[in-house]
């Protein structure tokens, strides 16, 4: 059954692969621009901390100071952010298809009950 405390996780979950997507979508837009440098973002240790507490999720976006390979000093390595995009893409829908699930049970359960 859904409970308050899922229903935060996957919330927290939801807005970190958000984030996440966003970052690497900025990384990508920006990957012809000299002197940029990707971003990254941390959640992973965050979220395993926070199986104990919720609140405790914070995201964090970190400028990869990496040296690049580049003249312009541009580090986005197009391919492995276009393979990080796409990967958090797939876990932003399952998330939301595993929630969307859990939703639509507990709305059975509301409008089946008590007949």
């Amino acid at each position: 059954m859904i409970d308050n405390k899922s229903i935060k996780t996957m919330q927290a979950g939801l807005d970190a692969l958000w984030l996440k997507q966003k970052v690497h979508s900025n990384n990508i837009a920006n990957s012809e621009t000299a002197g940029f440098k990707a971003g990254e973002v941390s959640f992973r240790t965050r979220l395993d901390q926070a199986k104990q507490q919720i609140e405790s999720i914070q995201v964090q976006v970190k400028q990869n100071q990496s040296l690049s390979n580049r003249l312009d000093g541009n580090n986005v390595d197009l391919e492995k952010e276009q393979l990080a995009l796409w990967e958090t893409y797939a876990q932003y829908n399952y998330v939301t298809q595993s929630l969307n699930k859990q939703l639509n049970n507990l709305r059975y359960v509301i409008n089946n009950t008590g007949k």
